[in-house]
């Protein structure tokens, strides 16, 4: 008899596990649009791939205006690598705990998609395909050890072959092999499917075996403050010595001490730092986690100590209630900066103000013309193109759009003009 391949315990069965000819889990699961109501929310909002890093999610909300936790917002799922998954999920699920889901799906293999991917279409048949908890969603990626994938077996009579082939139906196993073919095979399929209630996907017929665990609960991935570092590092040994793949990373939560820092180099097995490969997986400005990269490839670990002293004026600026006026002014750039100009540049936050509460051309010009008694104001409005004034009232006040709100400069510089000052380093101190 034909012996068809399943992936992992069936039955009762230990199969060896085989290769399934299918594409790795994508970098990103979903990408969604986050916005707030009212026509200041469609100026504001944003596009966020998930998973993103706590500092990634953080900078999405800010751009969306969604800083305070009482405003209400609408979290849109506009592409997903699990194309049969949006339309389960609801507009108004909580963004931190799609992140969890998004993190909880990138870490499964292939073959634990699949399930998922059963498990959420057997959900949808007894809810009427309405959206899914998220809750309910997360806690399936943690029930794979009950659920199994028989590939390709796409219908009732696919399925009674494969049971018969396979001997999984007791009663026809002392049966003649001449007899099978006497067998309707559709019809023992059916009632092996109907009986288990499995479901038939892109990927074969999948069978949850026992019911959704519950691990996850409602809530757990709000976080209730954001990450003590400013920089997050993993620092992981490129020693000749010490190349095995399981070797241990560490990782490292900047600003740091030069004890921490030796400490996490001995935990990722280097002798020193300089027998370090440093990598960025997390960065309070998300602008600069790649230009911080591109520093460490370039320099090996002579550049830690620049990025270390980078991640303090970070967490100056932070304290200070500047950091948002910081990354307005690094967004305004044509050129991605180093991280010598970043660090210069964070010098010069006082030079400007940042007014979030606009976020276009029309909104500044509203703004100005708010500020002059003109009769008819409201008749005059609706005559004027107030986009195009908008834009030559911030040229000629030496203000900039960016994602975070108008950036406004107090004597009229721009940013680049502040990069190439004379006086710049007298202001650094």
């Amino acid at each position: 008899m034909k012996k068809t391949m399943i992936k992992g315990a069936f039955f009762g069965w230990e199969i060896v596990n085989a290769v399934v000819g299918r594409s790795e889990t994508p970098d990103w699961i979903f990408q969604v649009e986050i916005s707030r109501p009212g026509l200041f929310g469609t100026n504001t909002a944003t596009i966020v791939l998930l998973p993103a890093t706590p500092y990634e999610l953080a900078d999405a909300l800010e751009k969306a205006r969604l800083t305070d936790g009482n405003v209400i917002y609408s979290s849109e799922v506009c592409g997903c690598k699990l194309e049969y998954l949006p339309k389960y999920i609801s507009p108004s699920v909580n963004i931190y705990e799609l992140n969890h889901l998004a993190q909880r799906l990138k870490i499964l293999q292939q073959w634990e998609l699949d399930c998922f991917e059963g498990m959420v279409r057997m959900e949808a048949i007894r809810t009427e395909n309405k959206p899914v908890d998220v809750e309910r969603l997360i806690n399936m990626t943690h029930s794979m050890q009950d659920c199994r994938v028989l590939y390709n077996i796409y219908d009732d009579q696919a399925l009674g072959q494969f049971y018969m082939d396979n001997d999984f139906i007791s009663e026809l196993t002392d049966l003649p092999d001449k007899i099978f073919s006497w067998l309707d095979n559709e019809k023992i399929g059916k009632e092996m499917h109907e009986e288990e209630r499995g479901i038939f996907t892109s990927s074969g017929y999948v069978v949850q075996d026992a019911e959704i665990i519950q691990i996850y609960k409602s809530g757990d991935a709000i976080p209730c403050y954001m990450p003590g570092y400013t920089v997050l590092i993993k620092i992981k040994s490129e020693s000749e010595n010490d190349l095995r793949i399981d070797n241990p990373v560490s990782i490292l939560g900047l600003p740091a001490s030069d004890e921490e820092l030796l400490q996490a180099v001995k935990k990722s097995g280097a002798a020193s730092l300089e027998e370090c490969m440093l990598i960025a997986v997390d960065c309070i400005i998300p602008l600069l986690t790649e230009e911080i990269n591109h520093h460490f490839e370039e320099t090996d670990g002579s550049s830690y100590n620049l990025v270390n002293e980078l991640s303090e004026k970070l967490k100056e600026l932070n304290e200070a209630g500047d950091l948002l006026t910081y990354k307005a002014i690094l967004e305004t750039c044509q050129e991605n900066v180093s991280l010598k100009e970043a660090l210069e540049l964070a010098s010069w936050t006082k030079e400007f103000s940042l007014m979030k509460e606009l976020a276009t051309p029309v909104d500044y010009a509203r703004l100005e013309l708010e500020k002059i008694p003109v009769p008819l104001r409201e008749e005059l409005l609706k005559c004027t193109d107030l986009y195009c004034y908008g834009e030559k009232l911030m040229e000629h006040k030496g203000a900039f759009a960016t994602e975070y709100g108008i950036l406004v400069s107090h004597n009229g510089q721009t940013v680049k003009q502040c990069l190439d000052c004379p006086e710049q380093s007298m202001r650094m101190g």
